[in-house]
């Protein structure tokens, strides 16, 4: 029982918090790829690394051999896609899936106000800690609101040809190593269950 119990677990806290929807996938069904070029694109470079290497075990634990672009390719995005289709073209690279991160928004951290203790330089305004309500029942804050983000995300094969687009929505909350793990992860099972990547 308690070994059922663990199993439960790990599996609930490997879930997804990606959903992705497919808009458009190719009628005509391609070879079987071997090679995948992992391409996020942002003009931040930490989020383009953080990204892709978050990404590549995900892909490579389904027999993929994963090449990253921000050391394959690092300035693709000066020239756009026909920079990475070049690329492929000049190596065995069999998919691009291609993940549009350029509105990525982390939410600010907290960070606490300095705090003036002589009540007379207080410029701000005070806010109590709890409220109540005319029944004398304590008044709740509202929950704050779930972050949504969508990002729109392309497979094309190594000529270029788009063989799947969809949006992925994320509700991660401020971690872009959850948000890239999230998002792989239905990425992956989406793109095999259209029998697009093993």
């Amino acid at each position: 029982m308690r070994g059922l119990l663990l199993a439960v677990l790990f599996l609930s806290g490997c879930a997804s918090t990606t959903e992705v929807t497919t808009r458009t996938v190719t009628d005509t069904p391609p070879p079987p790829a071997e090679t995948l070029l992992l391409v996020a694109q942002s003009p931040e470079g930490d989020t383009r690394e953080t990204w892709e290497l978050t990404c590549r075990p995900i892909f490579e634990r389904a027999g993929l051999t994963v090449l990253l672009s921000h050391q394959e390719v690092p300035l693709w995005y000066e020239r756009g896609r026909k920079a990475l289709v070049e690329w492929a073209g000049d190596h065995p690279v069999d998919r691009i899936l291609l993940v549009d991160l350029t509105r990525l928004l982390m939410s600010a951290p907290h960070m606490r106000d300095r705090q003036e203790l002589n009540p007379i330089n207080q410029d701000n305004e005070v806010r109590p800690t709890w409220r109540v309500g005319l029944d004398g029942e304590r008044i709740k804050d509202a929950p704050p609101a779930d972050v949504e983000q969508m990002f729109p995300a392309d497979l094309l094969d190594g000529a270029g040809t788009n063989l799947w687009h969809g949006m992925a929505r994320t509700h991660e909350a401020n971690d872009q190593s959850a948000i890239a793990k999230s998002q792989c992860l239905a990425l992956r099972d989406t793109l095999r269950q259209a029998r697009l990547l093993p």
